[in-house]
């Protein structure tokens, strides 16, 4: 019962950072799940999988609860949206069935793969934090840009856990010159349809052996439910709060996670 309090609690902090700052909760559920599945004992051998697929529901919980208050504030660009989704539902599913859900991807392989994507998030964050401020105009990537933007959020979302969003922001941010509240928006509606895809994909794969909770594949129910309560809740109220911040001060909050996760990644690799 501790164990659920808790993640309702990191449901609620993860879907306000998923309104504030557009990236899913993925960086706040990645710190604390595996430690909280490790506790459940759930097997060391795939410990991986289970922090993956949670954090993953969790994020599209939170997408959800985002899209909607930006719907209903009219505020979401379809377009962007669906088709940055669509391709990133492409290649998270292959990288779900192809590296996840094996007995390679352990510890030793994610760990690292987090670091070096925090790291470099970082650097193209603060250096676009630390330009100078010039009005530019908007840039239009056409549908392959849109399609390689998705592929690597999709990507990145099924290796990691972390959401797409770590990728899509700054893309659309610094790549396309787009202001940080219509890139958060449009990341909120890409990784909810990927994380959509991503899930039920996890839902219907076999673990290797029972864990000893109310589970669907490497879906963990009463993980789901305890996130899913705490992001429902939070996430409008973060997307609220973004509205009267800067997109400088959002990126450094950003920026501030990344290192939290950089840090936690870094002990446990040594």
């Amino acid at each position: 019962m501790v164990y659920y309090v808790l993640l309702f609690l990191i449901g609620l902090l993860g879907g306000f950072l998923a309104g504030l700052i557009g990236i899913g909760g993925g960086i706040i559920y990645v710190l604390v799940l595996p430690y909280v599945l490790a506790e459940m004992g759930i097997p060391e051998s795939e410990i991986v999988q289970y922090t993956i697929a949670n954090s993953i529901l969790g994020t599209m919980f939170a997408g959800l609860a985002g899209n909607v208050t930006h719907i209903r504030r009219k505020h979401f660009f379809w377009k962007p949206v669906l088709m940055i989704g669509f391709v990133g539902v492409i290649f998270s599913m292959i990288s779900v069935e192809f590296v996840v859900n094996t007995d390679w991807y352990q510890k030793e392989q994610f760990n690292p793969l987090i670091i070096s994507i925090a790291v470099f998030i970082i650097y193209r964050t603060l250096r676009q934090a630390h330009s100078k401020v010039e009005v530019e105009k908007e840039r239009r990537p056409g549908t392959l840009g849109w399609g390689a933007i998705g592929a690597m959020a999709g990507s990145i979302a099924a290796l990691s856990g972390l959401g797409g969003g770590i990728v899509i922001i700054p893309s659309l941010n610094s790549g396309l010159k787009m202001t940080m509240h219509k890139a958060k928006s449009i990341s909120l509606g890409a990784i909810f349809i990927t994380a959509l895809a991503i899930s039920i994909m996890n839902l219907i794969e076999l673990p290797q052996s029972p864990i000893g909770h109310p589970s669907i594949g490497y879906i963990i129910l009463p993980i789901g439910a305890a996130l899913a309560l705490g992001v429902s809740i939070a996430s409008p109220i973060g997307v609220k709060v973004a509205d009267r911040f800067s997109n400088r001060l959002i990126s450094y909050i950003f920026v501030l996670f990344l290192f939290f996760v950089i840090i936690d990644k870094l002990l446990q690799v040594v």
